[in-house]
């Protein structure tokens, strides 16, 4: 938290001024269910590109040879445990999940790491024994600071909204 005015005016040129970011991601999934009411699931996730944005007289665009973009990527590794509701007279089963996730950014200037949260709830529908439609959403915990160089430490905050199809072995 800035203290005074001189802070607030630095604080000001050094954050970014938009980010673009969206779109379609991929994952791969692997899981154990130990019984019909927990699992535990490892996955994969990659999310599209963002494209972040600064002022032409920003901090940034200073120390980056007046560079007021660059385009950032993140994935995840993530270790999560499911707990499942069978829902009364149907094939339907509700799930939430927690777990950790190595979150991934990296881009021209950085590579960063950091171990977060995540969490996740939806439904499952077993269509047969070997296969299972899922609808579910997905959070990850980010970490960002007020600091004079926000872009360096930055990791985002992550949303997925997904439809998947499981095979049982």
């Amino acid at each position: 938290m800035p203290v005074n005015d001189k802070e607030t005016a630095v604080l000001t040129i050094s954050t970014p001024t938009d980010v673009k970011e969206g779109g379609g991601t991929y994952n791969l999934v692997m899981g154990y269910e130990f019984t019909p009411y927990f699992a535990l699931e490892g996955a994969y996730q990659r999310y599209p590109k963002a494209r972040v944005m600064f002022e032409e007289d920003s901090l940034f665009a200073f120390e980056h040879d007046d560079l007021t973009s660059f385009q950032s990527n993140t994935d995840t590794l993530s270790l999560m445990a499911k707990v499942m509701l069978l829902v009364p007279r149907s094939f339907v089963r509700m799930y939430a999940g927690f777990g950790l996730a190595s979150v991934h950014r990296y881009d021209e200037f950085n590579e960063y790491f950091k171990l977060s949260p995540t969490f996740g709830a939806g439904f499952n529908w077993s269509i047969n024994e070997r296969f299972i439609v899922e609808l579910g959403f997905n959070y990850t915990t980010g970490y960002g600071e007020s600091e004079i160089s926000p872009a360096n430490h930055y990791i985002p905050f992550l949303y997925s909204g997904m439809l998947n199809v499981n095979y049982r072995f």
